[in-house]
């Protein structure tokens, strides 16, 4: 997906926990636990989906962090372990941004897999378009 926005300023939007939960579909919650920066190596975060009237907690720990380029995450929803993130690189006067998702599931939880990868891959899109309409009205805090 390409935005108008430069890398950095897409970087520095995606480096804030306190937006993710205002692209990433169903998210109603999503708070760093542990102490230090945000987008270190390391660093757990603490998110909640609300589906269906209910909250379905999901921990986060970020994997790859390289300013400007990348951010990934690792977390898991009950037998579903995932692997996520985005891949920023300029593009004329915007970027292009990529985002990945790795689904892995766990014991019986395997025979749903025909099922969970469409939902994985609708979920994929709808960050996505959410993602480009959050940018679109972003600016970068002072300082």
């Amino acid at each position: 997906m390409r935005v108008s926005k430069s890398v950095e300023e897409v970087f520095d939007f995606l480096n804030r926990p306190e937006n993710h939960r205002k692209f990433i579909p169903n998210m109603v919650e999503f708070n760093q636990t542990s102490p230090g920066a945000f987008g270190r190596t390391g660093a757990k975060i603490q998110g909640s989906l609300g589906i269906l009237g209910r909250r379905i907690g999901v921990p986060y720990e970020i994997v790859e962090h390289v300013p400007n380029h990348e951010l990934a995450m690792k977390g898991r929803i009950g037998p579903i372990s995932f692997r996520d993130g985005y891949i920023l690189s300029p593009s004329g006067t915007g970027s292009q941004i990529q985002f990945w998702l790795e689904l892995t599931m766990a014991g019986l939880a395997r025979l749903l897999n025909p099922f969970v990868v469409p939902i994985g891959w609708i979920h994929a899109h709808e960050t996505l378009a959410n993602l480009r309409k959050e940018l679109e009205k972003y600016q970068a805090p002072p300082g």
